[in-house]
């Protein structure tokens, strides 16, 4: 099958890539690498392969939510991907958790809709492990537990994984850990935490302003992208 949606040349997708939701981080993903070229740019699917510290690697944004994420996870795996990280941010949902920290999932609550089209709710979504230790020898200070995928942003169940210690809720990682176990490939995430719930420092509960993130956030995102590139670097290794 051809990536109907991606619209990208195979031969120019690396193996390992990276998966930002918005495009505008796709870009600022790739000012990092060594070298970057544009393969593709369909809707909401922006594509850059080059290099980092010499290893091949692409990044691919995917949107928000699950079913456009998986799509981007399925047509990257019909060009011949096999690793990847989710580059994204999350709500935090426990006290100890601030703006800026970083996460990375063992595995996550199946709270959005696209995995069960792809297997049965007792099937559970977890990060592959390379990928995990290569994400916590690049980000040694990180939080390391369980997460919550959710298709809703505004209406929240947050009290309730926070009593049962889940560290944060995002929107892709559920879906994306499933269909890369039935695919075979190797998939984790590294979430860069732009508000906390629990505490009301969540994005929205935040007043509008010309820039959807705050400072601490965008610096987060930054420590972020530099130990996802690193974790590439391992995972390689792998």
């Amino acid at each position: 099958m051809n990536p109907v949606h991606l619209l990208c040349d195979p031969e120019k997708v690396a193996r390992t890539v990276l998966l930002p939701g918005d495009p505008k981080r796709a870009e600022w993903i790739a000012d990092f690498f060594d070298n970057a070229e544009k393969v593709a740019h369909n809707r909401e699917f922006l594509i850059f392969t080059g290099t980092y510290k010499d290893v091949p690697v692409s990044v691919c944004s995917t949107g928000i939510g699950s079913p456009s994420a998986v799509i981007a996870l399925e047509e990257l795996i019909m060009c011949g991907a096999n690793t990847f990280i989710r580059v994204g941010t999350c709500g935090g949902l426990q006290e100890d958790i601030e703006i800026g920290d970083l996460v990375i999932p063992l595995a996550s609550c199946r709270g959005e809709g696209t995995s069960s089209r792809y297997a049965p709710l007792e099937f559970p979504a977890v990060a592959h492990p390379d990928v995990v230790a290569s994400l916590k020898k690049a980000a040694p200070q990180a939080h390391v537990g369980v997460i919550w995928t959710d298709d809703s942003f505004y209406c929240s169940r947050a009290q309730h994984w926070h009593s049962l210690g889940i560290l944060a809720v995002e929107m892709e990682c559920a879906s994306l850990f499933v269909v890369s176990m039935q695919k075979k490939v190797r998939t984790g995430a590294l979430l860069a935490v732009d508000g906390n719930i629990i505490l009301g420092t969540c994005k929205s509960h935040r007043r509008v302003t010309h820039t959807e993130l705050p400072q601490e956030t965008t610096a987060g995102i930054e420590k972020e992208i530099k130990a996802a590139l690193e974790a590439v670097v391992y995972v390689s290794q792998e």
